[in-house]
């Protein structure tokens, strides 16, 4: 270490206020004196490193090396930390008890927390070489990145003093625009009661004692987008260049490694190290045992009804959702054949749990549905509350000023305090880390409420200010499609025609026509307008599409990023003037003519921004199978109507396709050839039919497609599958 980063690596230790360190060379050793905690410091450097550390009162310590010193009692203290750490987490990880595990993306090893523990120890060639290693941590909301990294951060405070490894800091996004990324590196300290400074941190972290991990980096931006925290992030990496470790947690869209690699400009592939850990979902076999040691019996896993969740797609294997079908009651309302969406049937749940809880006397006067509306609109208000200050957390005092409000026309005046009282405790909510304060026991529990309450207030004629400020990222639009396909069509109607006005009306001074634009067109995956909703003259963040899309056109509209995993793209028309920057698929995504090429293209098994392979790719979404090869698949689809109806009912999403009013399902079972369609997949048992539930409401069959995803590829030749699409494809001719 040169003298220049060694006073550098210092002056962040001395008190402010006083001389910097200052340093002057004797014999083959270096002596540097600085003032820390009100005393003068004398640290004696000798040339192999040992460092005798004096301290005005008469105090003398010795420290085999540089590391040592910074970990020491007197400054970083990180034996207190360790212990702290631990306490503080120890509770949490005993409620994270479904097992997790992922692959890394260079060893393709599989394995769980000691894999992602070991993937940090890096391989040197020379242990003088400058290197940071970074490892990304990716996978879907609910998956379950936060818990690995709280495991992690506990397993390595437990073991400090054996095993000599860094300490985690886990600092979360807690739902902020990304100003500096500093100050959530002091709540997280200031959470551990640590002494340590944020301006200390790097120095931890570039000499191997404090390993950074950042949960939520694909939530974290700035009014311009994502480039200031990646900048904040390249400031990271070249901090930490030395022995530093960093991991970066988010959604596996936003943070593959190839992406990482491009924005990360910082790193450097002939020293540094970047790895990838992608987290699996929960293996069927764990669930099932998993649920099997909470009630669940033999008959109930084997039957019928919760085949869907044991599928390798299925929500169900994530541990959040995994954890609330455990709980009592569940498992009897999935047999009834209930659970539609994953999401809206457990926040459902939730609510009717919910609300048998407040007491005789509000119960007296209130009906149930009263007061599943109070939980509910509660919920949405803190929610809409939490994403306009841009924090994860709520004061308790705000939730009772809210609860008040939502209490209204429900209860009398003189029953306002039992239920403020009971606000405070509803399962949706947990304490968070700071005291006073709630926070959603869930992300994906905020992302549904925060999606309800945006289309009450955009039917309401009203933006709220978190549209007009935030990103929203692919979580909330999953859970705002979830929402929207169970609202009514005068509801659709106006939320989809208010948004058109507003983006037609509205300037480019903030997100608001940005973030309308992209809530339309995932409202169009689920609803069919009445008039063909048209966007000109517009830059779009982030697209979020699913299943079908209805009819879109494009007019000069630059968009940042598609997310159309499966999905049916022929509906929307797109101008020349259209140019998309990323594009995430997969073989079950169908293209038209109009879809300009993207700069970069994310499937499950690469990401390429190589011109050549992204346009054979496309190019091949947009042709036949090789089952059919003289046949283009565009003309196909124009003139068979079986075929259309097939490529709706395997991307259609919610578990059961029920005979109701639902929208999504409507537009398959109203269709002329679905009698035949069904019949030939139960003949080729790709579809389950069911008609013995006692479900709410008129009795009606419900249907289950099997396979849904090996169906999306039309290239698919296994056994049935193969034979299947044969046969409808000659109904086509």
């Amino acid at each position: 270490m040169t003298h220049e980063a060694l006073l550098n690596d210092l002056s962040v230790f001395a008190d402010i206020g006083t001389s910097p360190p200052e340093l002057v060379e004797a014999d083959n050793s270096c002596v540097v004196r600085l003032c820390r905690e009100g005393q003068y410091v004398t640290l004696i450097i000798e040339a192999n490193g040992r460092i005798r550390e004096n301290v005005e009162t008469g105090d003398e310590r010795h420290h085999v090396n540089f590391r040592a010193l910074l970990a020491s009692s007197n400054w970083a203290n990180l034996g207190k930390w360790a212990d702290t750490q631990s306490t503080l987490l120890q509770r949490r990880i005993e409620g994270d008890t479904i097992p997790i595990e992922g692959r890394l993306a260079q060893s393709q090893k599989t394995g769980d927390l000691t894999l992602v523990d070991d993937a940090l120890v890096p391989n040197r060639s020379s242990e003088h070489q400058p290197r940071t290693t970074v490892l990304l941590i990716d996978g879907p909301a609910g998956i379950g990145k936060t818990s690995l990294i709280r495991s992690l951060a506990y397993h390595r405070a437990v073991n400090f003093r054996r095993t000599q490894r860094p300490l985690i800091l886990h600092v979360e996004s807690r739902g902020r625009m990304l100003q500096n990324i500093t100050d959530l590196i002091a709540f997280s300290l200031q959470t551990l009661r640590s002494s340590v400074t944020y301006d200390q941190v790097p120095v931890l972290v570039r000499h191997g004692l404090v390993t950074l991990a950042i949960d939520g980096f694909d939530e974290l931006g700035d009014p311009n987008g994502y480039d200031l925290a990646w900048a904040q992030v390249n400031d990271l990496v070249i901090e930490a260049r030395g022995q530093g470790q960093i991991i970066l947690a988010g959604r596996e869209t936003f943070i593959g490694r190839e992406r990482m690699k491009k924005a990360l400009t910082a790193l450097d592939e002939a020293t540094d190290q970047l790895d990838a850990y992608t987290l699996h979902s929960i293996k069927p076999h764990t669930a099932r045992s998993w649920l099997a040691d909470r009630g669940w019996s033999e008959e109930l896993l084997d039957s019928e009804a919760v085949e869907p969740l044991f599928e390798p797609t299925s929500y169900a294997l994530r541990p959040f959702f995994l954890s609330e079908l455990a709980r009592d009651g569940v498992a009897q309302q999935i047999q009834d054949g209930d659970v539609g969406d994953l999401l809206p049937f457990l926040i459902g749940t939730m609510t009717k749990r919910e609300a048998t809880k407040f007491g005789r006397d509000v119960e007296n006067i209130t009906t149930e549905e009263s007061r599943s509306e109070f939980i509910t609109r509660l919920m949405e208000e803190i929610a809409r509350d939490i994403a306009e200050n841009q924090t994860s957390a709520i004061p308790s005092e705000t939730i009772f000023w809210l609860a008040e409000i939502s209490a209204e026309k429900i209860v009398p005046d003189s029953l306002f305090g039992i239920l403020k009282n009971r606000s405070g405790v509803l399962a949706f909510l947990k304490d968070d880390d700071r005291r006073g304060y709630k926070s959603f026991v869930h992300e994906q529990v905020y992302n549904y409420f925060l999606a309800r309450v945006t289309i009450r207030a955009i039917v309401g004629g009203e933006i709220p200010k978190f549209i007009r400020r935030n990103i929203l990222g692919i979580d909330f639009f999953e859970a705002f499609v979830d929402v929207f396909r169970l609202i009514t069509c005068e509801q659709s109607d106006r939320f989809i025609q208010q948004a058109l006005d507003n983006i037609e009306t509205l300037g480019e001074q903030d997100r608001a026509r940005q973030n309308l634009g992209s809530l339309v067109m995932s409202a169009c995956c689920v609803y069919t307008p009445v008039d063909t909703p048209v966007f000109q003259d517009m830059s779009i963040d982030e697209v979020f599409l699913l299943e079908t899309v209805s009819n879109i056109k494009l007019e000069r509209v630059f968009i940042n990023q598609i997310t159309a995993n499966g999905v049916d793209l022929r509906g929307i028309y797109f101008d020349k003037n259209c140019s998309i920057v990323s594009f995430v698929g997969n073989d079950g995504t169908i293209f038209n003519d109009t879809c300009p090429k993207p700069a970069v293209i994310s499937l499950p098994e690469i990401t390429t921004y190589d011109p050549a392979e992204i346009s054979d790719w496309m190019i091949r979404r947009r042709h036949v199978s090789h089952l059919q090869p003289n046949h283009h698949l565009n003309e196909m689809f124009r003139s068979c109507a079986l075929l259309n109806l097939l490529t709706r009912v395997v991307r259609y999403k919610p578990f059961w396709i029920k005979d109701n009013d639902e929208r999504g399902a409507r537009r398959i079972l109203d269709d002329d050839n679905w009698p035949f369609l069904k019949d030939l997949m139960i003949k080729h048992e790709l579809l389950i039919e069911r008609t013995n539930i006692g479900a709410s409401g008129r009795p009606a069959p419900f249907y289950h497609v099997k396979n849904r995803a090996a169906l999306m590829n039309l290239d698919n030749e296994e056994g049935n599958m193969k034979t299947f699409i044969l046969e409808v494809m000659e109904e086509c001719k």
